[in-house]
Formats: structure tokens, C-alpha cells, sequence
């Protein structure tokens, strides 16, 4: 029972219901990538939210799924452009904001609907900007293992089947050091203490 369980990851039964597995992710990303603006946003958090292990596609799984890469390459420009689109806004309402603190204008405390687009559109930029970083790392890993084979990130090991096939040999172990040789010890004379700092009774 034990050697069959070893090799139940191994059949072609289980490697063609990964293929299936990858070809749904596949189908799905590229129909969620061709949708609005705010589809492609929640698309992008979606796969930011680490449901789908992307660090541990081999790269011949990356080179079978190139639509899949594309759908993540079009969440990430999406995700570029709207933040860029908040910053820049924020950039505007900034200089804006220091010109009437110049002229000593309360306009911005008096106009709140105003300060609240500000504050609104720091959140924004500040959300699109963490899932612009994720979704531009899983984009750079897809790529590079479907461009350049397996790739190594920070807290993240290879062991695909592939992988491992290519992988040299271990050097041979090297010979242990020889023991130190043990200490000479030192003989005591008839009626010497053991511990020479050890005064005698009477001393």
C-alpha cells in the first residue's frame, strides 16, 4: 500500500488532471483579463490573494500556458495605469493644497467633499500600488520559467520533476578530521592535594 500511495502523484491519470487543472486556471484568467476596468481590478486581486500558487508552476506548465501569462501581463498594465492615474492626482491636489496654505486660505478645511477626493484617492493609489507589486511578481516569475526555465526567488525552492532531473550529482562527503589527541594528565605525589589552589587544614 505504501509504494502505491509513493507513486499515486506520479500516473499519467494525476498528471493529466493537473493539465486540466492548468487549462481551467488558463481559460479563466484570459475571460476575467478581457473584461471593464473593474473586473480586471478585482481579476488582479484575485490572483494576489495567493489562491493560486503560482511559484510552484514548472516552467514546462509556464510554456503550456501562454494565454495565462498574457492575462497577467494585461491585470498588470491595468493596474499600472490606474496607479499612475491616482498619483498623478494626488501630485495635482498637493501643489494645489500648497498654494492655498501659501495664501493662508481655509478653503481646504471649509471644502470637505474636496479633501475627501484626497483622501480617497491616497487610498486608491496606495492599494493599487501593493497589487501592482504582486501581480508584477507573479508575471515576472511566470515569465522567466517560461522563457528562461526554473528560476529561484527569495524563500521559494524548485523540487519540480524537471528540475530535479537536471540537477548534478552531490559531491562525495569528505573525510572527518582526525580526533585531537588526548591531554598528557598529570601525576601527583604522595600526599598532594588534588587542586593545588585547595589549602590543606592548618595551612
Amino acid at each position: 500500500m505504501d509504494d502505491d500511495s509513493v507513486h499515486l502523484s506520479d500516473s499519467d491519470e494525476a498528471k493529466a488532471a493537473v493539465s486540466r487543472l492548468l487549462k481551467a486556471i488558463e481559460g479563466w484568467a484570459t475571460k476575467e483579463a478581457q473584461k471593464g476596468e473593474a473586473e480586471i481590478t478585482a481579476f488582479a486581486a484575485a490572483l494576489a490573494s495567493g489562491i493560486i500558487s503560482f511559484h510552484d508552476f514548472t516552467s514546462k506548465d509556464c510554456r503550456n500556458s501562454r494565454n495565462l501569462i498574457g492575462a497577467v501581463a494585461r491585470a498588470k498594465q491595468h493596474l499600472e495605469k490606474e496607479h499612475k492615474k491616482f498619483d498623478s492626482e494626488i501630485d495635482k491636489m498637493h501643489i494645489k493644497f500648497a498654494q492655498e496654505m501659501e495664501e493662508l486660505d481655509l478653503k481646504i478645511i471649509r471644502d470637505r467633499k474636496e479633501f475627501k477626493h484626497y483622501l480617497i484617492s491616497l487610498i486608491y493609489a496606495e492599494e493599487y500600488n501593493k497589487l501592482k507589486t504582486s501581480i508584477t511578481n507573479i508575471f515576472e516569475t511566470l515569465d522567466a520559467k517560461a522563457n528562461y526555465g526554473e528560476v529561484s526567488s527569495p524563500g521559494f525552492s524548485d523540487t519540480s520533476p524537471d528540475r530535479r532531473a537536471n540537477m548534478p550529482a552531490p559531491s562525495p562527503a569528505a573525510a572527518p578530521a582526525p580526533a585531537p589527541a588526548p591531554a598528557p594528565t598529570q601525576t601527583r605525589a604522595p600526599g598532594q592535594s588534588p587542586n593545588p589552589l585547595r589549602r590543606s587544614p592548618g595551612a
